[in-house]
């Protein structure tokens, strides 16, 4: 049970609210627990609970909607959850996995075999991830085993059974229900059930008492230690702060670096890291303009200090130096390492590069010049605050050797248009999500990039049908090496995500990959 998303838009709009009023929040803290049955939580706002039909997840999603299986982050594999024993045949063809007896719904009903069937084919029909599991050809089922029919195995579709959109409805519902209706009227299998929800404001959950889970990564696999828990979202900063102060909520899901400053040094508020894997990245421009000079590129690359751009930031950022972050599934640290020694950091061998491509003399302004020609770049990025302040940092960097780099700070959807019409220098995109297989499919916005014009997406589909984890790999670190070696993506930074909790709250346990359950959770 997990905390999961591809969009960080919701975390976006609520890390700007709470930013808001901050200079009011002052005082000590007296945070202390609430009533022992009832959770009070922060978290984003809430859309629905046929999670087959999001496109984004609030963290406490997961109470309410169980993913099929869990995903272990220190073994990087597949482990029980709902489902268990999962098995895939050697050709990679077929995939088994058993539904256990005495699992029950909120509704009394229990947890059948060709629930999950129906729920995997109501997924294919309407998710928008429906691809991480589209080579699902037919299923069957047998006693209380699932047996699943594959064009062939797709790694990512394993992380689609962990994650936070699939889920298992009862196929009653799933017969009777429109989409519209199952979007809040489904009772999903969960801990939790719904019991009220107001539009834009809070979602009021009970208890299952008859959960259970066949996971090994919990300890606590029967019900739920809190009756209730009490969610609202859109809460403007101050009241959200203030709150966690008096202990009138027990949790906040996300906080901005201010709200972590001021909490830090609390005696009864706990900031937590949960840092989703994520990898924000440059994307250049090599069909047109002064980077089609691979050398070019090549100088810019090891120009670049993330550590310097980083401490810019007051700890929201860290350096990144692999596509596949270190924290997401299959990350290569081969391919790290082969980045770091020879595309970073290397200033002495950048400025011989710019000096035998020609750009040797500086004008007045400090820039350098080539044949009457000004080093002069367009940088495009998202306006948010720390992209802002690694473009700031970027452009002081440049201009220290030489290059004058042009800010575009706009909107993060726009940031993408532009590369999509070609009309950019260099771009900071960023990709969210702990499984490598959609990172490698969507990291190139520009299709005009040497990786995607060598076929990448083909040698991408070779690695997601690559059965053996540790083979795959070795396989995502040498494609990898390739996207490197065309120097058409840099990899820059990871930013950082926070949440506090009062310290009253045991059982909170962060995974390396910044998800955690509520399965253990307790005063």
């Amino acid at each position: 049970m997990k905390k999961k998303t591809l969009s960080i838009a919701m975390i976006i709009l609520l890390t700007l609210s709470l930013a808001i009023g901050l200079a009011g929040c002052g005082g000590k803290d007296k945070a202390k627990k609430t009533s022992g049955d009832t959770l009070n939580v922060i978290d984003s706002e809430w859309y629905g609970l046929d999670s087959y039909q999001l496109d984004s997840s609030a963290n406490l999603q997961q109470c309410v909607g169980e993913s099929l299986f869990e995903w272990d982050v220190d073994k990087n594999e597949i482990s029980d959850g709902v489902c268990t024993d999962w098995k895939v045949s050697e050709d990679g063809k077929t995939a088994t996995f058993n539904v256990p007896e005495g699992m029950y719904y909120s509704t009394g009903e229990q947890v059948e075999p060709e629930d999950i069937v129906a729920s995997i084919k109501h997924g294919q029909e309407v998710s928008p991830y429906a691809d991480g599991y589209k080579n699902i050809e037919s299923m069957e089922v047998k006693g209380r085993k699932v047996t699943l029919h594959l064009t062939s195995f797709k790694s990512d579709m394993l992380y689609n059974f962990c994650g936070d959109f699939m889920c298992i409805i009862d196929k009653d519902e799933l017969d009777k229900m429109s989409n519209e209706e199952l979007m809040w009227g489904c009772h999903p299998y969960g801990m939790y059930s719904l019991d009220k929800y107001v539009s834009g404001s809070e979602v009021k959950l009970v208890r299952n008492d008859k959960y259970k889970t066949a996971s090994k990564l919990v300890k606590n696999q029967g019900k739920a230690n809190f009756k209730k828990i009490k969610i609202k979202f859109n809460v403007e900063s101050y009241t959200a702060l203030e709150s966690l102060k008096d202990g009138s909520v027990d949790m906040i899901c996300h906080i901005d670096n201010d709200s972590k400053n001021q909490l830090k040094d609390s005696d009864s508020i706990k900031v937590e890291d949960v840092t989703y894997p994520e990898c924000d990245y440059f994307e250049i421009n090599t069909n047109k303009g002064l980077l089609q000079d691979k050398n070019l590129r090549l100088a810019i690359a090891l120009l670049i200090n993330r550590e310097k751009l980083c401490e810019l930031t007051d700890g929201q950022a860290v350096p990144a130096y692999s596509i596949v972050y270190d924290t997401m599934q299959n990350f290569s640290k081969e391919a790290k390492t082969y980045f770091k020694k020879n595309y970073a950091n290397d200033v002495k061998r950048a400025q011989k590069l710019l000096k035998d491509a020609g750009w040797k003399e500086k004008n007045k302004d400090g820039y350098l010049t080539k044949d009457g020609q000004i080093l002069e770049l367009n940088y495009y990025a998202s306006s948010a605050d720390v992209s802002r302040i690694i473009a700031e940092g970027l452009q002081g960097q440049m201009a220290e050797y030489g290059i004058k780099l042009n800010l575009n700070l706009i909107d993060w959807n726009y940031v993408h248009e532009q590369v999509k019409s070609d009309d950019y220098d260099i771009a900071r995109e960023g990709l969210a999500w702990a499984e490598p297989i959609l990172i490698l499919n969507r990291c190139y916005y520009d299709q005009n990039a040497p990786s995607v014009l060598n076929g990448q997406k083909d040698r991408v589909y070779d690695v997601a049908s690559t059965i053996d984890s540790k083979e795959r790999t070795k396989k995502i670190g040498k494609l990898q090496k390739e996207m490197f070696d065309n120097i058409d993506i840099i990899p820059i930074y990871t930013e950082k995500q926070f949440m506090a909790h009062t310290k009253d709250l045991k059982g909170f346990v962060i995974k390396k990959d910044g998800s955690y359950s509520f399965n253990d959770l307790t005063w």
